[in-house]
This record gives C-alpha cells, structure tokens and sequence, in this order.
C-alpha cells in the first residue's frame, strides 16, 4: 500500500499538469482567434515601424535614418518610432530577417517572447519555490487574460515587462549583496532595455526608492552602486525621449498634457489596476505581499525568495504610482509589466500556504494546484475577438511591381491602420504610397476629438485625387466620423465615370459575427500607368504639423 509521501507526490504532479493543460488550452483558444488576424490600433503602427527598420537595415544605409523614415512615413503613414522608443522595432527588424516581415511573424515573435518569459519566471522561482509552484506561477502568468491576448498580439508591453522582470529580480539580488557588481550593472542594462522598450518603463524611478525601503534595505542608498545605476539608467535611458523630443516627434513634448490628463481622470489608474489580471490573482498576489513584509520586517526572514517577492510589490506599487501621474492609455495592457510580479507573489503565497499545512502531507501537495486552479477559473473570460475583412480589402487592390497609390478615408473601425499594415505585409516589394484621409484630407488635433478641413467642396477633392492621380480609394459606410469624409464620398460615389467601384467587404467581428460597417473600394483607372512626380502628407499636431515629401522613383 503506497505511503502517504508517494500518493502525495503522485497527486502533486497530477493537478500540476492538470493545470498545465488547462493553461495550454486558453493559450490555443486565444492563437485560434488572434493568429493572422489583421492587426488592430496601435498594433499595426509596432508591426509598421518595425518593417521601416527592416527595410533600412536591408537598404544599404543609402540614406540617412531620419530621412529614410520620413520617405517611408509618407508611403506608410503609420511610423511610431518617436512616439514610442526603438528597442522592440529593432527586435522585430532582426527576427524579419529569418521569419520575413508580415503580420504572422510579427504575432510568433509575440509568441516566442511570451514563452521565454513564462521560462524565465519558472527559473527564477524554482530554486526559492520548488519546481511545481514554479511551473504553476509560470502557466498562471501565461494564461492571464492579459497574456491571452499579449503572446499573440504585435505590442511592445509584452518585451517591456520581460525587461522589467528581468530588471528586477536583478535588483532583488543586489539588495542581498551590495557589493554584486553584476547583478548592479544587469539590472541597469535591463532597465535601459526596457526604458527603450516603451515609455511605462519610467516607473522604474519610484521603485528604486520604494525597493530598498519596503525591503528594509534602505542602506543600499549609502552603496556606491546606488548612485552608479541611477547615472547609467537615466543617461542611457533618456537619450532617446530627448532626441525625440528635440525632434518634435515625441511624447515629453506633451508632458504637460499627460499631467492635466492625470489630474483628470484618477479614476483609469483604479480602473486599469482591476482589469489587468484576475481578481482571484489580485488577491493572492496581495497575500504574498503581505506575507513577505511580515517576514522580512516582524520575522527577520533574510532570504533571496523573501526578497524578490517584496522588490516584486515595490514594482506593482511603483507601477500604479506612475500611472496615476501620467495615466499613459486607458487600455489595461499598459500594467502588463505588473504580472510576472503578482506572479512571483502568488508564488509565494502558494509555498506560505504549503509550509503552514505541511502536517497534512496530501493536503500541501495540492494547495498550489488548487490556487492555480482558482487563478485559471478567473482567466476563462478573457474576451477575445478578432475583427475581419481587412485583409480581402487590401487584396481585392492588385499590387503592381512600381506599388498603387492609395487614398483610405475611414471611420475609427474603418481601416486605415489596418489596411495599410494588411498591404505592406503582403507587398514584398513595399513599393506603394498610401494617403490617410485624415492626413491628407485635413488637419488633426492631437486628442483626434477636433478636425480642420483642408477642401471646402466636393469638386475640390474630386481635383485632387484626380490630379495626383490617386489610382484606388478605401471608403466606410457612414455614419461619418468626421466631415472630410463626406465630402470625399460625394466625390468619388457621386463621380461613377472617373471612380469605379471594384469592391465591397464588410467588417466582421469574430467570433460573433458582428458586422460592423462596409468597406468600399474605388478605382481610377487613369491612376493605373501614372504616378505624381511628388506626394505630400501632413503629420498633425502630434507631429509637429510638418509636411513631408516622398518623390516617386
């Protein structure tokens, strides 16, 4: 009859790997919707920059970078290299080399980097919480709803939280040892690596005051490496913001912005803080926390696993401090460096637990799988939804070896991110020039809430299109969003002799079937031998209302 010990062990394995397979399945549910899907907001602008940066890695350097990216501005409107910092489109540029640069590569890298973070939280873990509470507080981690949508989706916040884990747990280490010269100058690279990764990274700067205090290291501010990493990350770490910000292209231009925003709207930061993981984890993560400073500051507990747990709630906390300040987006996904920190505290809490009834031999052995179980419960809803039609649009436009020029004037759903990311991953040659309606068409503020037609008629427009000439232009059924719209659609539905009309695809949400509006595809066909010696776009407020030129080769 076996012992207690064995039928201990053998239950242990089976709910871990039941949990296992539990997280595989929301992992597989969320690729079956999200991979190859048409990228959606900002996602299309990441996958744009990141084959701008391809392209001018492969182009032999025959131009200079900021002219090189204005010229590809003009033809791809959606470069976001200034409003976000390089560091994921240079990844990106490296992985297209192997896997070429289309949307589906993009989403794999997403996927790659999802899986070599969930490796690393189960190696850090392992040795302070043993292997399976490692391995559930890597599957938890990795089936948070967040982490759902983020292992297949073309955003930088998944390679700024690998960055920021790895920063931290760094940190972690030069708490226990001051005088750890590397663990001092890896957390600094990590830092600077994720500070370049995206702007939300800045929080590291209340953590390294919260860190040594909540982890009652506040000697580590007397350390020579105290002031060394400080001088490494913020020169190294600023440099970007403050090219980009001299160049006009860059968010700390709008500082002040950001500031009247959060005095504003307090209420996103709470919002944000209850969406970004399930309010099962929240609580764990909580626990362990509280778990960790009762140890460190009424128990005298001096270990490394006491210690990455409390740098872990000093990095949530520093989170949410920054985003109440400059609350950078509404979106949850902007905490997503905040979970493989609620994931290392919910690891704690699982071993707390297990050592409090270790008594109950059985009973020990599937806490961890139980709290998982309660964690993956909370994960089922994660919402995920794909929106198609997008990608027969851009096909339903041929792609001729010299590239089309194309005009696409759409509501927010409309299309005009994705349709222009949809051609650019399936045009090799990358040879097309697409005008946004609202670049072209007239001026926007900032905010996008306000717009300055640039055309006072139809016929106007109905000009200018067919002197450029525009050879296909993307039109949404109304109701409009702004009024340029209007007068571009009197102007090319209202012209059945100039503008043919070659398609319409409807926009479908997955996997409700929502349809959301009608695409409407427009050809000239006097636009398809000729091209403008010159094309001009407007960037707007955000970009300093510059205009920019390409000229046709």
């Amino acid at each position: 009859m076996p012992s207690n010990g064995a039928t201990a062990l053998r239950l242990a394995w089976t709910t871990t790997l039941l949990v296992l397979i539990g997280v595989v399945a929301l992992q597989w549910h969320a690729a079956s919707l999200l991979l190859g899907s048409s990228l959606q907001g900002d996602e299309a602008k990441h996958f744009t920059s990141g084959v701008m940066v391809y392209d001018y890695l492969r182009s032999g350097f025959t131009l200079k970078p900021i002219p090189f990216a204005e010229q590809f501005e003009v033809r791809y409107p959606l470069v976001a290299i200034g409003q976000w910092p390089p560091m994921y489109y240079a990844i990106q540029a490296v992985f297209y080399f192997v896997a070429g640069p289309f949307i589906r590569s993009a989403q794999v890298l997403s996927a790659l980097m999802a899986v070599t973070f969930a490796s690393l939280i189960f190696l850090g873990l392992k040795a302070d919480v043993g292997v399976r509470v490692a391995l559930i507080a890597a599957g938890v981690f990795l089936a948070a709803p967040l982490m759902q949508g983020a292992a297949w989706q073309v955003m930088s916040d998944l390679l700024t939280g690998l960055f920021v884990y790895l920063a931290i747990a760094a940190f972690a280490k030069v708490l226990d040892a001051p005088g750890n010269k590397m663990s001092a100058l890896a957390f600094a690279a990590y830092a600077v690596a994720a500070i370049l990764s995206k702007g939300s990274a800045w929080a590291l700067a209340p953590f390294f005051l919260f860190a040594p205090i909540l982890s009652r290291r506040a000697g580590f501010f007397r350390s020579r490496w105290f002031m060394g990493t400080i001088v490494i990350v913020v020169l190294f770490g600023s440099a970007f913001y403050l090219f980009a910000a001299r160049l006009g292209i860059g968010y700390p231009m709008f500082l002040s912005y950001f500031l009247s925003l959060g005095i504003k709207t307090r209420w996103l930061t709470v919002e944000q803080v209850l969406a970004f993981a399930p309010a099962s984890m929240l609580v764990i993560g909580v626990i362990g926390a509280l778990i960790a400073i009762h140890a460190r500051w009424w128990l005298n507990d001096q270990t490394h696993r006491t210690s990455l747990s409390l740098v872990a709630a000093a990095w949530v906390a520093s989170q949410i401090v920054f985003l109440a300040i400059l609350p950078m987006t509404r979106e949850p996904r902007v905490m997503l460096p905040a979970l493989a920190p609620l994931a290392v505290l919910a690891a704690g809490t699982m071993r707390s637990l297990q050592r409090v009834v270790r008594q109950e031999p059985v009973f020990a052995a599937v806490v961890p799988a139980i709290l998982g179980g309660i964690i993956l419960a909370g994960s089922l809803s994660a919402g995920t939804y794909r929106v198609d039609g997008f990608r027969r649009a851009a096909d339903a436009m041929p792609y001729p070896s010299d590239g089309a020029l194309i005009l696409v004037a759409t509501n927010k759903w409309g299309g005009e991110e994705e349709l222009i990311s949809e051609r650019l991953s399936h045009d090799r040659a990358h040879k097309d020039v697409i005008l946004r309606g609202s670049h072209v068409l007239a001026d926007l503020s900032l905010e996008e809430m306000g717009e300055e037609p640039l055309f006072d008629s139809a016929d106007a427009v109905r000009n200018y299109l067919l002197q450029m000439p525009v050879r296909f232009v993307v039109l949404s059924s109304p109701p409009y969003q702004y009024s340029f719209q209007a007068l571009i659609d009197a102007a090319v539905a209202g012209d059945p002799q100039d503008f043919h009309l070659v398609a319409q695809v409807p926009i479908v949400v997955r996997p409700s079937g929502t349809i959301l509006h009608e695409l409407r595809i427009y050809e000239n066909p006097a636009g398809r031998d000729r091209h403008p010696d010159v094309v001009q776009t407007r960037l707007g407020s955000i970009g300093g209302r510059r205009i920019l030129e390409y000229r046709w080769k």
